[in-house]
C-alpha cells in the first residue's frame, strides 16, 4: 500500500465511497478513510431509509385513496414495528454493494481508525501516516438542535433517530422549514400520528413559492397542520405528554404533544480532524491540498454534494469531464416538490406553464393535482423550473438535461412519447411556448404565402 497516494478521501459514509470510486475511475490511486464509525447521517444510507419508510406510508395512504379509483374503501392495520425493520433491512442489503471487499476489489484502499491532521499535506489514520497529493474531507454532519426553553430536557427526535422509532406516535410536533421536516411530517401523519409543522421562518424557501402553496394545500387535505409563521417559543415536559408554546404574528397558543421532532440542518465536527494543524477554517476552501465537499461544506443536498465533489475531483485530476446540466432541489412528499434554479423570476423572463389536470396520465393516476413553471429568455432557453406533482424528481431530470444542453422549449415540443405518458406535460409546455412566442411580420407574409400556393 503507497502512503502517498494521489488522493485521500476522509470519510466512508455513502458520500465519500461514491467519490472514491469516481477518482479510480479517473486512474488515481486513492485512500479511503473510514473513521471506524458510521458517519452522522449516513448510518446505512440514511436516505434510502427514509424513502422506505415514504413508500410504506404511501401504500397505506393508497387504500384509504382507493374509492377514488372506483375500489371499496380498506383502512389498513399498520405494524409501525414492521416499517421500520423492513426500511433497516433494505439499507443494510444495498450497503453491500460498498463494502470493504468489493471497494477493494475495484482499487481503493480502506484504511480503518481515527483520523487527524498531522499538517496541512500529512494524516494520520489510525496509528499510520500517510502523505496523499490531495485531500478532500467528505464527512457527515450530526443534526443541529435549537436553543429553545424546555426543548433538552425533553429528548427530542431529530432526522436520525426518528427513523429507529417503532411505535406510533399520537401528536408530533415538526419543528423546521427545511424539505426533511416537510416530508417527516408527512410520513408520519400517513403512519397514524397527529402532525402539527411549525417552521420557524419561511417553510421551503429555496422552493417557487406558488409550488410551495400547493403542496401545502395537499398535506392540509391529509389533515397536517401548518403553523405558517410561527415559532415554538418554550416547551414544558410533563409527567403525561409535553406542553408546546407557539407564537404566530403575535400570538401565543398552546399545544399538547406527545413528541417532538427538530429538523434544523446539519453540521460536521471538524475539530475531531485537528484541522487547526492543517491551517484550514472550518467551512472554506481556503486550501490548494485540501477541500471540504458535503455537510463539512455546509452542503445539505446529497446529489448537489455528489456533483461539487466530481467536479472538484476532476479538477484535481486534470481530467476534462462533459458538463451537466444543473441539480434539482428535492421534497420527497406527494406529490412531490422539485425545483432546478432561483425560486423567483428574473428579469426579462418569461413563465410557460403547464397544469397536471391537462394530462391523461395524470387523471388516471389519481393524480390530477400538479404543476410545471418554467421561466425562459428571449430565445426559450430554459433559466428555471418549478414542478409539483407526481414524479417530479423525474419531470426535473428531463428539464434539467434540457438546460444543461441549452435547448429551447420549442425543442421539446416534438418529443416522441406513448399515450398516455406524463412526460406528455413537458412536450405540452414547448407547444405552450409556441403559441406564445409572437409571430414576426416576416413570418406571416411567409406563411400567407405558402397558404396561398396551395390553392
Amino acid at each position: 500500500m503507497s502512503t502517498s497516494p494521489d488522493l485521500c478521501i476522509i470519510g466512508a459514509g455513502t458520500l465519500g465511497v461514491d467519490l472514491a470510486l469516481y477518482a479510480r475511475r479517473l486512474g488515481a490511486s486513492v485512500v479511503l478513510a473510514d473513521r471506524n464509525r458510521p458517519e452522522p447521517g449516513d448510518d446505512v444510507r440514511q436516505a434510502l431509509r427514509t424513502a422506505s419508510l415514504f413508500e410504506s406510508a404511501k401504500r397505506a395512504q393508497d387504500m384509504r385513496r382507493a374509492p377514488e379509483l372506483g375500489l371499496g374503501a380498506a383502512e389498513s392495520k399498520l405494524q409501525i414495528k414492521q416499517v421500520v425493520e423492513r426500511a433497516s433491512r433494505l439499507a443494510e442489503e444495498r450497503a453491500r454493494a460498498s463494502s470493504a471487499e468489493i471497494l477493494t476489489a475495484r482499487g481503493v484502499t480502506v484504511m480503518r481508525g481515527a483520523v487527524s491532521f498531522v499538517d496541512g499535506r500529512s494524516l494520520l489514520i489510525g496509528d499510520l501516516t500517510i502523505k496523499p497529493s490531495r485531500i478532500i474531507v467528505a464527512i457527515g454532519g450530526v443534526p443541529v438542535v435549537p436553543e429553545i426553553p424546555g426543548l433538552a430536557d425533553i429528548e427530542p427526535f431529530t432526522t436520525d433517530s426518528i427513523l429507529e422509532n417503532q411505535r406510533k406516535l399520537t401528536h408530533l410536533i415538526v419543528i423546521g422549514a427545511d424539505a426533511a421536516a416537510v416530508e417527516q411530517a408527512q410520513i408520519q401523519r400517513r403512519l397514524g400520528a397527529e402532525v402539527t409543522l411549525v417552521p420557524h421562518g419561511e417553510l421551503l424557501a429555496d422552493f417557487d413559492a406558488e409550488a410551495v402553496a400547493l403542496l401545502l394545500n395537499a398535506l392540509a387535505d391529509e389533515g397536517i397542520s401548518v403553523r405558517s409563521g410561527g415559532r415554538v417559543v418554550a416547551v414544558n415536559g410533563r409527567s403525561q405528554g409535553i406542553g408546546v408554546e407557539i407564537e404566530t404574528a403575535g400570538q401565543r397558543e398552546a399545544l399538547d404533544a406527545s413528541h417532538i421532532l427538530v429538523s434544523f440542518g446539519r453540521k460536521a465536527d471538524l475539530d475531531e480532524l485537528d484541522i487547526a494543524k492543517a491551517k484550514l477554517k472550518a467551512g472554506t476552501n481556503s486550501s490548494r491540498t485540501i477541500r471540504l465537499v458535503g455537510a463539512s461544506a455546509g452542503q445539505a443536498d446529497w446529489a448537489v454534494a455528489r456533483a461539487e465533489g466530481h467536479a472538484m475531483i476532476a479538477g484535481l485530476l486534470g481530467a476534462r469531464t462533459a458538463a451537466s446540466g444543473p441539480i434539482p432541489r428535492l421534497v420527497q412528499t406527494e406529490p412531490s416538490l422539485a425545483q432546478i434554479g432561483p425560486a423567483k423570476a428574473g428579469q426579462g423572463e418569461s413563465v410557460i406553464r403547464e397544469n397536471f389536470v391537462e394530462n391523461d396520465r395524470a387523471a388516471a393516476m389519481g393524480r390530477a393535482r400538479g404543476l410545471v413553471k418554467v421561466g425562459v429568455d428571449a430565445k426559450g432557453h430554459i433559466l428555471r423550473a418549478s414542478v409539483v406533482g407526481s414524479q417530479a424528481s423525474e419531470l426535473a431530470g428531463a428539464l434539467a438535461m434540457a438546460m444543461g444542453r441549452r435547448l429551447s422549449l420549442a425543442d421539446l415540443a416534438d418529443l416522441p412519447l406513448p399515450r398516455p405518458s406524463l412526460f406528455e406535460i413537458i412536450s405540452r409546455l414547448g407547444e405552450n411556448y409556441l403559441f406564445s412566442s409572437s409571430v414576426s411580420k416576416r413570418g406571416q407574409e411567409k406563411g400567407a404565402l405558402r397558404r396561398l400556393l396551395r390553392f
